[in-house]
């Protein structure tokens, strides 16, 4: 990245129009913060399962770390990221001292959680709405460094688009922000808070490129007020569903358009129709359904009404919603107390159990009265494997099966007799909702998460295909159930990322059954076990841009031979950062052969194509990536991209076609690329 000199520039500028003038030298003005501010921050260091923990010695940046910024007294707000998988948290403050703290609450919809920690620390006065190009400056402890202030200006406000949680409303900063910041402070130049750093938009080598995220500080006070009385955070739900206008009406105006109506729901009640114009929420003008969605959700709790701003046929008028509960209504009586999901549902915890042994925790699925099914990466290598159950531990040991997927098979003695065993015989519903089920690491408990839909079934003819969901699942799952709202087996989840999760079908835990007779069955299970373990070992320790070439061949040959579909992408991944471009689409080609309907898998191998140069071969997996997610931005700034660079123009305006619809902004970029695309850059 090239530096500008602003000195140089200035002199450009200023000196052409002051020629023959004599300037007197300014004061020098001084932009230093109060100089106890760092007090009000913390460096956040989580024990992950399986990680080293920050500020114990180990290299800088090899530690999971974050930040945290003091929200009263005794209470941080931190990243719900930098902490969701953690068995343990302290956080170290500016001192030097380390606490230990404790989770109070988090809400998954805006990545902010609160932690309580015994400690007279000086929390933060929030700052007024600022102005654009306002000096703006971030606080955190940057790749575990310690903390430090970097400054910039605020870039642009209420931010409800950048794609990393389901709610937003994020000011954005070119203050250098890397990993490590996360939850730390954005201040104005008096020390006020302007918000909390949640997200960044990364180089690929995930370093700072001056587009930064933080929760608005009014975001952030209205969800740790609720999650401090009400232990969660409940968002207003009018019952409508909206949509980006098409691009005959946003020629006129951009607003989003009621698509939908529930016919017992609090807009249809103030007499909303479909077809409508949302302008405002509370006089704010929107543009989009995310802008609507924030407006809403800056409510305070509880809030028993607001005012929408609407245009029918050409004339606006205002409504007044009476709200009247969360987003996600529950009927009481179907549920448990502890439980605000389908009762076949909550009980399906009964056949999910906590276990350890390659992964220190995962979970496993009950599926006979002696026998549970977990995925092959929990276990590894391991022929033993520790199953945690409400009596105490008990002694597993992994059964051989030929079946080369991402499943193994677990004999115990001792499970309840009187626990629920899940029937592989009961076809499960075939439109969701789907709820995943297992081991919550945080709560150490086994609970039911957010559910989703289906985004798409296994490709027929693949060879390991998989149910594609956007069921909540989070480390720890892996193992666990997928279920439809009757409690009836859909598949065993496998993990994901970006809102895209996956499972492995029924139909494939009939096929670990029935292969145990397999001549072969144990042969193949300590085969992969071993590939698995030793893939694993070399990911561990290789460092992609420092690795000699015959290491990056050790790891993508030993990842090859295990033939597990989240290694191949982690190894393609580190491949690709090495420069081995043509490796790690190899890698990532084998994942979407095993896999064709995975999205993340699509999107690593075009990844990788990309950053090869390779923009023709990207054409067929953009089209199919675009068929799967048509309305996701970094899809369809792809196809875009493969389309220009490929040789493919349909299948860029395409993909702009359906980008002006699900992010304007993004588009009018789009279309300057479009028009007057670079030259290709040279196969690497």
């Amino acid at each position: 990245m090239r530096h500008m000199n602003f000195a140089a520039l200035a002199c450009r500028v200023l000196c052409a129009l002051s020629v023959g003038l004599v300037l007197s030298a300014a004061p020098r003005v001084s932009h230093a913060l109060p100089p106890d501010i760092e007090a009000s921050v913390v460096s956040v260091l989580p024990v992950w399962p399986g990680r080293p923990q920050g500020g114990t010695g180990n290299r800088p940046g090899t530690a999971p770390e974050g930040s945290g910024v003091v929200v009263r007294q005794g209470i941080i707000a931190t990243a719900w990221h930098v902490i969701e998988p953690a068995e343990r948290i302290d956080v170290r403050l500016s001192d030097g001292r380390i606490l230990p703290a404790e989770l109070i609450a988090r809400d998954v919809a805006t990545d902010i959680a609160v932690l309580s920690v015994a400690a007279d620390l000086p929390s933060f006065s929030p700052a007024p709405r600022p102005s654009l190009a306002d000096r703006a400056c971030a606080i955190g402890n940057a790749w575990g460094l310690g903390l430090s202030v970097t400054c910039g200006v605020v870039s642009a406000r209420d931010v409800t688009n950048a794609g990393f949680n389901r709610i937003e409303h994020f000011i954005q900063t070119d203050a250098a922000a890397n990993p490590g910041v996360s939850g730390g402070a954005l201040v104005d130049e008096d020390g006020r808070l302007l918000g909390m750093m949640s997200a960044i938009f990364a180089s690929q080598g995930d370093t700072n490129i001056g587009v930064n995220f933080a929760v608005s500080v009014a975001l952030l006070e209205r969800v740790v007020d609720a999650l401090l009385t009400e232990g969660e955070v409940g968002y207003p739900d009018p019952g409508w569903r909206l949509i980006p206008p098409d691009p005959a009406q946003l020629a006129v105006r951009a607003a989003p358009v009621v698509a939908e109506l529930a016919t017992d729901g609090v807009a249809a009640a103030a007499g909303v129709l479909d077809g409508d114009l949302i302008l405002a929420v509370r006089n704010k003008p929107v543009r989009t359904p995310r802008d609507v969605l924030a407006a809403l959700a800056l409510l305070p709790e509880g809030s028993p009404s607001v005012d929408i701003t609407l245009e029918r046929e050409g004339q606006e008028s205002v409504v007044t919603l009476l709200l009247n509960g969360p987003t996600e209504p529950v009927n009481v009586e179907d549920t448990t107390p502890d439980c605000p999901h389908p009762v076949p549902v909550c009980v399906v915890r009964q056949s999910v159990f906590p276990v350890s042994s390659f992964d220190p925790i995962a979970s496993a699925t009950r599926i006979g009265s002696n026998l549970l099914v977990t995925n092959r990466h929990v276990v590894g290598d391991r022929k033993d494997v520790v199953v945690h159950t409400p009596a105490g531990s008990l002694e597993g040991r992994v059964i051989g099966s030929a079946y080369v997927g991402d499943l193994a098979l677990i004999e115990v003695g001792g499970l309840p007799e009187d626990g629920l065993v899940l029937s592989l015989g009961v076809t499960g519903a075939s439109e969701g909702p789907f709820f995943a089920v297992g081991a919550d690491v945080a709560r150490q408990e086994v609970r039911v998460f957010t559910p989703g839909a289906r985004i798409a079934s296994p490709a027929q003819n693949a060879r390991l295909g998989r149910v594609h969901v956007s069921s909540a699942m989070q480390p720890g799952v892996s193992g666990g159930a997928l279920v439809d709202a009757g409690g009836a087996l859909v598949g065993i989840a496998v993990g994901g990322g970006e809102g895209r999760y996956e499972a492995i079908p029924v139909e494939d835990v009939q096929a670990l059954l029935d292969l145990r007779s397999a001549v072969d069955a144990e042969a193949v299970t300590a085969r992969l076990g071993q590939a698995y373990a030793a893939c694993a070992a070399l990911l561990d320790s290789v460092e992609p841009r420092q690795s000699e070439t015959r290491e990056l061949e050790q790891v993508g040959e030993a990842c090859a031979a295990a033939e597990n579909h989240g290694q191949l992408l982690e190894a393609g991944r580190v491949l690709a950062m090495a420069g081995a471009f043509e490796d790690a689409a190899a890698l990532h080609t084998m994942a979407v052969e095993q896999v064709p309907n995975s999205i993340n898998a699509r999107v690593s191998l075009l990844v990788s194509m990309q950053l090869g140069a390779r923009f023709e071969e990207m054409l067929p997996h953009a089209r199919r990536v675009m068929e799967l997610a048509p309305d996701d931005p970094q899809v369809l700034r792809f196809a875009i991209q493969a389309g220009v660079w490929g040789g493919a123009p349909e299948l860029a305006e395409d993909g702009y076609a359906a980008l002006l619809l699900a992010d304007p902004r993004q588009a009018e970029a789009a279309r300057r690329f479009i028009d007057n695309a670079p030259p290709a850059p040279e196969r690497r």
